[in-house]
């Protein structure tokens, strides 16, 4: 499965200061409009990850913290 990461780093800054996720092309593209129109220099990636329940849930407990 695909989904979207987008981190945005204020423009005085170099620190990523919001990461959020988006499930298509189109939720990404919004979110980085909302930060660019708050000041922020936003980007998206790409990120897989699996559909299958092990391998999924090996890549929550890896990339998901509180």
């Amino acid at each position: 499965m695909v989904i979207y990461k987008t981190l945005g780093v204020p423009a005085a800054s170099s620190t990523v200061t919001s990461v959020s996720w988006q499930a298509s092309q189109t939720e990404a593209s919004k979110k980085r409009a909302a930060l660019k129109r708050d000041g922020f220099k936003a980007t998206s990636e790409t990120v897989n990850i699996p559909t299958a329940k092990g391998p999924l849930i090996e890549w929550l407990n890896e990339h998901v913290t509180n």
